[in-house]
């Protein structure tokens, strides 16, 4: 959330750039966050709200004001992405473990905050872009949880990949690396991250 935080004071100041850097960094320590957190069976109901505030607070309204605000398309768009975040939190809930109902809000944020380093932040490209974004987390698509740190070797290892890019790789290739990484996981949900099919019988059965 500190992160987050320090996103949109950047977008404030007008230093895109540095907001979306931000993002990405946010996007892969929620990962690591997020199995410390079941490791240490720290789920209580005020840390899953805090969790759903810090997401919302980073991946909503920091990566909406990513589009700017100087006109009122681009705002008007950052309204709506921020309210499809809200929407996507609060009633896309599917009551089985390990599942998404629409796409996380983390992988659009990613999605997001890439394309505005690739493009050196052109809006017309954010605007469509974030226009996506908010129909697949709104979409009844399923995702499968991106427990990526307590999955498979070939998971750990893009993962660990996204981390070693962001300190060492040329600032042009860790976007485009988190670019593909997103873009496979909302296109390829079941083949590539994980078998959701088999349980959607029973969540319809339930």
């Amino acid at each position: 959330m500190v992160l987050g935080l320090f996103s949109i004071f950047c977008s404030f100041y007008r230093k895109s750039h540095c907001a979306s850097w931000l993002l990405l960094i946010s996007f892969l320590l929620d990962m690591a966050v997020g199995t410390m957190t079941r490791h240490l069976s720290s789920c209580s109901k005020s840390r899953a709200e805090l969790n759903d505030f810090a997401v919302f607070t980073t991946f909503g309204l920091a990566s909406a004001l990513l589009l700017g605000i100087g006109g009122p398309l681009s705002g008007l768009l950052a309204i709506m992405y921020v309210l499809a975040t809200s929407f996507r939190l609060c009633f896309f809930s599917t009551g089985v473990p390990f599942i998404y109902k629409g796409l996380p809000c983390s992988y659009a944020s990613c999605v997001l905050a890439s394309t505005s380093l690739l493009t050196k932040g052109n809006t017309f490209i954010l605007c469509c872009v974030a226009s996506l974004m908010i129909l697949f987390m709104m979409d009844q698509t399923y995702y499968p949880h991106e427990e990526i740190l307590e999955s498979e070797n070939w998971k750990k290892i893009i993962y660990l990949g996204g981390v070693i890019m962001l300190f060492l790789s040329p600032f042009s290739l860790t976007p485009l690396y988190c670019l593909l990484w997103s873009v496979s996981y909302i296109f390829f949900p079941d083949s590539l991250w994980g078998k959701t099919t088999c349980l959607r019988p029973q969540h319809r059965g339930n």
